[in-house]
């Protein structure tokens, strides 16, 4: 099988790539990644070139490139002809993109749209994309989400994703795209063999911070943003997905495809547990896991934050045979500190 993957030094790529290599799929497979590097490391493509190697993968290659290189991208596709696209690059946090709205849009909108182009003008018709609920129209009463409720994004980030699943619906509709398309709810946690996690920078999600917090001795407290939510405790509610069910999940999307054959159209699954969580009630769990109280303070509510994001995964679960195995919070909250350690080791000057 041969397949090209945008943003596979991130944080989700590279952990859906450990996960594929080690798949059915992964022996003899061949393996083109595209990554600018704005947000993914360097140390994750040489690791997986690593574990590439020991999986017996027929071939393995990186492209620092980025998709708003539309001469690039066009050319690539057509010389590697894949046979499946898995889209993870872009730009990801809420706050930022209500920053600068059109840092968003150049990545997350025309490099998707870059990429559809050279998909169009090659042999490649299936790609997975890696959407978001920040798609979804926020609403405390219609809990928790399915495919078919609203749509309705409150931030530029969210907006972005739409328009990008748009354009994907539009390749089905006119020209035989075959497309899984997964909205994320919070991905956290990291590889169980400690190789990747979450490495940001600067880091904005919850779970990286608190434990950062926990291990500082600064007397910084963590920011918790907003406090008059109508939640049971006034705090965001988030599903928390771990990262090592959302690679599975890429996984049964490459087996729903293959088995669709030249078959086109656009499936829409969420990815989540069911089970939503406040930031504080996080707080308490991180403050058992970890050993050491997590001092917090109340600020502001940020921008474009929803009250409330929680999945329905029942679709994936019944086409897809997908249900979170990771997702204790207990799991991820372990294997987010067994990281922070390993990125430690980093920040020290030695290597992964």
């Amino acid at each position: 099988m041969k397949i090209l993957v945008t943003g596979g030094a991130g944080y989700i790529g590279s952990h859906f790539l450990e996960s594929f290599i080690a798949s059915e799929f992964g022996h003899d497979s061949k393996i083109w990644i595209v990554d600018d590097l704005s947000g993914g490391h360097s140390q994750f493509i040489d690791l997986l070139r690593i574990l590439a190697k020991e999986k017996g993968v027929a071939e393995f290659h990186f492209d620092q490139k980025s998709l708003l290189d539309e001469t690039f991208i066009k050319k690539h596709l057509r010389i590697v002809e894949p046979d499946m696209v898995l889209h993870f690059a872009g730009k990801i946090s809420v706050a930022e993109s209500v920053k600068d709205p059109d840092l968003y849009f150049n990545n997350n909108v025309k490099g998707t749209k870059n990429l559809l182009q050279a998909m169009q003008e090659s042999t490649c018709r299936k790609i997975i994309f890696s959407s978001t609920a920040a798609v979804y129209q926020p609403s405390f009463d219609q809990q928790p989400l399915r495919e078919d409720f609203a749509i309705g994004p409150s931030s530029p980030y969210g907006e972005n994703k739409r328009q990008a699943e748009t354009m994907i619906e539009a390749g089905a509709k006119n020209w035989g795209l075959s497309a899984v398309i997964f909205r994320y709810f919070n991905a956290a946690g990291a590889s169980a063999s400690g190789r990747f996690g979450e490495w940001h920078e600067p880091e904005t999600h919850l779970i990286p911070l608190m434990i950062a917090q926990a291990a500082s001795t600064e007397g910084k407290k963590f920011k918790v943003y907003g406090s008059d939510y109508a939640t049971r405790d006034g705090t965001c509610v988030r599903d928390y997905v771990h990262v090592t069910d959302l690679a599975d999940a890429h996984i049964a999307g490459i087996q729903l495809l293959k088995a669709q054959g030249a078959r086109s159209g656009c499936e829409y699954f969420n990815l989540g547990t069911n089970r939503g969580v406040t930031v504080l009630e996080m707080i308490e769990a991180a403050s058992k896991a970890l050993g050491k109280k997590i001092e917090f303070e109340l600020v502001e509510r940020r921008d474009g934050d929803s009250a409330v994001l929680v999945s329905a995964a029942d679709r994936a679960k019944e086409f897809l045979n997908w249900e979170p195995k990771h997702s204790e919070l207990s799991n991820i909250l372990i294997t987010a500190d067994r990281w922070y350690q390993t990125l430690k080791t980093i920040s020290s000057g030695r290597s992964l």
